[in-house]
């Protein structure tokens, strides 16, 4: 008898180790094989065909490739077939298992059993698999980790571009998927996107799941504030519904000093701290203790207006106003009069640059002192001061703003030059020499933002140009007059309008005729060319002296007969 008891127990213990150590031996020999299976050195690699064990193996968890906005939320991804998971044990040697979640929603986790995981939260899988894997390995710590997130289908309708059923994953939110029925296809113009995107709702989206619950999704409140609620994942068999929106009932607006002003739709309890969250919060520059809140009467005609501190109402420390259709909220600007107020000092100065100044109080002489005083070959009856920039990229252009003024045909180039820079350069009427030599203070201004002080070389030359032989500079004699210069420069050539020459003044650059002023040093004379009539023009001014000929002699014969 006891023969056979001992018998008895001796089975037992042999089928007890049997089903304990056989999972962990068959585990074992995977990873054993794997080993060497990686220690052969085969032909040709891409013959070789891993086996299921190696698979699942040490070292098979793999992360996924696919792109995150954000980590994901365990709290609020729910897991469902295809999803990949890595099991670990952390045993000697550890166990890493690469693992799908079945059709039927089950992980079969080796030597643990199968656990049910869909429709959970992926908190709430993890906690489920490592406890059914904590009956089976008591002292050992365990980890699972979600690794490849699966694809999912869903179906979008409503006001989009293209309704229709679209694959993405289930680490995507819906705004992924309503991006992609807005994208625009070969076959259709951009501005039906445009259209589109001006009716859609984006505040009252509907996504709908399968068990027949359903969610609002508020994406201008998402990504003001990054609750994943108002953007959930996507699941299987979700529908998003994309309603129109209305273009100016049930929406409130928000203007001035925030990062996103506009108008916006109006959803039940929004409140004032809710629509500066949607605006993306208030500039530095916003005086949020002086906001205007705005409403307009049921009837549409009436307004109410007062004055709201925003910081107080986002502290808590005053009360949140709940927003109706039609409200505006103006968040106002500081008066902050810090500016880059600087001018330029080019030209005959010890140190030429950029000066700061305080706009509307800093006086020309102040400026000309920082820049050290005029050189020696300063020209202040030549200097002036503009309120606007032209650079002096080169002596050309310098030459070229001589030819402000009024010439006498309007078919020159430079008539259109001057023009031009008229239009770009004003120029502030000072007098340098009074100011500087005579002391004169009613000459010293006061400068402004961005202008330029202009302080140019003596010349001692008159510069002749146009329709001359030799246009260029010509050193300057005092008392000489404008024929000399034109006859230094080689004499007017053959299409020189002689009648029409013009003596442009270096000070003010004024278009005189030489009875008018007399030549100073830096002046500029100018020769235009005799305008160029074609034949057509002679014949029409021959025929018309004709006319007048004709009914002169027509009119002399009739008085003659009438005086017989």
């Amino acid at each position: 008898m006891a023969f056979h008891i001992c018998c008895r127990s001796v089975l037992q213990f042999i089928r007890v180790t049997i089903v304990v150590c056989i999972p962990l031996l068959a585990t074992l020999s995977a990873a054993i094989g794997q080993e060497q299976r990686l220690s052969k050195k085969p032909e040709k690699l891409e013959n070789v065909e891993p086996t299921l064990d190696e698979r699942i193996g040490i070292g098979a968890a793999q992360p996924s490739g696919i792109a995150l906005e954000s980590i994901v939320n365990p709290e609020k991804y729910i897991v469902g077939p295809s999803d990949v998971f890595a099991v670990n044990i952390w045993m000697s040697p550890p166990f890493s298992f690469s693992l799908p979640v079945t059709p039927e929603g089950t992980l079969i986790i080796p030597t643990v059993g199968e656990v049910i995981v869909s429709d959970l939260t992926l908190a709430k899988a993890k906690e489920k698999i490592l406890g059914e894997a904590r009956k089976k390995y008591l002292r050992v710590e365990i980890t699972a980790t979600l690794i490849k997130p699966r694809p999912v289908i869903v179906n979008i309708v409503g006001n989009v571009l293209n309704p229709g059923t679209y694959t993405l994953n289930a680490v995507d939110r819906v705004h992924k998927a309503i991006e992609l029925a807005n994208t625009l296809k070969r076959t259709q113009p951009e501005a039906d996107l445009q259209t589109v995107k001006e009716d859609m709702s984006t505040r009252n989206i509907v996504l709908r799941h399968r068990d027949g619950t359903q969610e609002r999704v508020d994406l201008p409140k998402y990504f003001a504030v990054h609750d994943d609620s108002w953007n959930p994942y996507l699941r299987e068999g979700d529908v998003i519904v994309v309603p129109r929106k209305p273009r100016m009932k049930f929406v409130f607006a928000i203007y001035g000093q925030v990062n996103a002003p506009g108008r916006y739709e109006l959803v039940r309890g929004d409140s004032v701290t809710d629509a500066i969250k949607i605006a993306h919060g208030m500039t530095d520059l916003a005086m949020p203790e002086r906001a205007i809140f705005s409403r307009l009467g049921e009837d549409g005609e009436t307004i109410s207006n007062q004055t709201i501190n925003l910081f107080d109402i986002m502290a808590g420390k005053a009360p949140d106003i709940a927003l109706e259709p039609g409200d505006r909220i103006i968040v106002q600007r500081k008066n902050d009069l810090r500016e880059d107020f600087n001018v330029d000092v080019k030209g005959e100065v010890l140190y030429p640059g950029t000066y700061p100044i305080t706009n509307d109080k800093t006086h020309l002489s102040d400026i000309i002192k920082q820049a050290g005083g005029f050189t020696d070959h300063a020209s202040l009856g030549a200097a002036y001061v503009t309120r606007q920039s032209v650079p002096f990229e080169n002596q050309e252009t310098e030459r070229l703003l001589s030819l402000r003024g009024e010439p006498a045909s309007d078919d020159s180039l430079g008539y259109m030059l001057a023009t031009d820079l008229r239009l770009q350069h004003e120029e502030i009427s000072v007098d340098f020499a009074k100011l500087f030599l005579q002391k004169d203070s009613t000459q010293d201004i006061i400068l402004h933002a961005e202008d330029q002080i202009i302080i140019p070389s003596t010349q001692k030359t008159v510069y002749v140009f146009g329709q001359v032989a030799s246009p260029g500079h010509i050193p300057f004699l005092g008392g000489r007059d404008a024929q000399y210069y034109v006859s230094k420069a080689g004499g007017f050539t053959d299409r020189a309008n002689r009648g029409s020459l013009k003596i442009i003044k270096a000070k003010g650059k004024q278009w005189l005729s030489p009875g008018e002023t007399k030549i100073e040093e830096g002046d500029y004379v100018w020769v235009p060319s005799a305008p160029d009539r074609p034949f057509s023009y002679y014949m029409t001014i021959t025929s018309q002296a004709a006319s007048v000929i004709s009914v002169i002699i027509g009119v002399a014969v009739v008085v003659i007969q009438v005086t017989k």
